[in-house]
């Protein structure tokens, strides 16, 4: 089922890359979707997404930040209140970007380093996954249900990581398809061929759904959230919980209004960046793994 795409002069990809990147980087950060360390890093992520990955790699990459940021403004004032509970806001900063880019990032300079076509399924399921967790989380937090969870079914608080919705889990899948889309289809242009593309297409869809899953896991069992001094929230899964309009107490912020908050429920390292990076891993191993297993 896996080809071998070509790889192509590095050199050239980089007199094309590094200003492209660049263009981007000063336009997300003129367009207030990054601040200037998530320009910075996406423009030089970018760049060498382009020159390891190729235009295939990077294709992927642009299909997920542009996706990514048209669901981060779709009836964004119905999501202002987020701010006081999610750990950072819309504009992206430099480890945010790492945290969602990086693990295809890497894919794409082993894929450049060894010519192994396996490692780009794993970048390709490294921004599925991305892409779907990003749509999962702007698109199912829109949802008129609660959020549950997927370990215990049981309603979570809303906006917390971690809780899931079926209008979110639906725009989990749909954001995951569009990078499978871009994928299978960048791969039949490039080798002149359809041979494979149902697999191609169906492989990086599940592996970028799975990504989305694992961080849903994570967010709600090893994620650090946090509640008001060293009281505890009563009903943590009650209407109120993690909705600011009715009055939350938790919350993924370390301090709310300049006064520290305290742990009540996972690893204080373990932030919405660490588990994003975990997430885009997982999917790019089982891409990778799903890719040499049917060679």
């Amino acid at each position: 089922m896996v080809d071998h795409l070509p790889l192509l002069d590095p050199w050239i990809l980089l007199l094309v890359g590094a200003p492209l990147n660049g263009a981007a980087g000063l336009l997300s950060f003129w367009r207030g979707s990054v601040d200037a360390g998530g320009a910075t890093a996406g423009a030089a992520l970018g760049t060498v997404v382009f020159v390891a990955g190729g235009p295939i790699g990077w294709i992927l990459l642009a299909g997920f930040v542009l996706s990514s940021t048209v669901m981060t403004r779709f009836r964004a004032e119905e999501k202002e209140w987020l701010s006081s509970i999610q750990e950072k806001g819309g504009r992206r900063d430099a480890l945010q970007v790492v945290a969602n880019g990086g693990a295809g990032m890497m894919a794409a300079v082993l894929f450049r380093l060894t010519g192994e076509t396996s490692w780009v399924f794993g970048l390709a399921a490294a921004y599925a996954s991305a892409n779907a967790d990003t749509w999962a989380s702007e698109i199912g937090v829109l949802s008129a249900r609660r959020p549950f969870s997927l370990l215990t079914f049981r309603p979570v608080p809303r906006g917390l990581s971690g809780g899931v919705t079926l209008l979110g889990l639906a725009a989990s899948l749909c954001g995951a398809l569009l990078i499978a889309g871009l994928f299978a289809l960048g791969w039949t242009i490039t080798l002149k061929t359809s041979a494979g593309f149902i697999f191609r297409l169906a492989a990086v869809t599940g592996t970028g759904v799975l990504g989305s899953v694992v961080d849903s896991i994570l967010g709600s069992t090893i994620q650090a959230q946090y509640g008001p001094g060293p009281r505890r929230v009563a009903d943590p899964a009650g209407d109120s919980a993690g909705d600011p309009r009715a009055g939350s107490l938790i919350t993924e912020r370390r301090t709310s209004g300049g006064v520290p908050n305290v742990l009540v429920r996972g690893l204080p390292f373990v932030t919405n960046d660490v588990v994003n990076a975990a997430s885009t891993m997982a999917a790019a191993l089982a891409g990778i793994g799903l890719a040499a297993l049917t060679r």
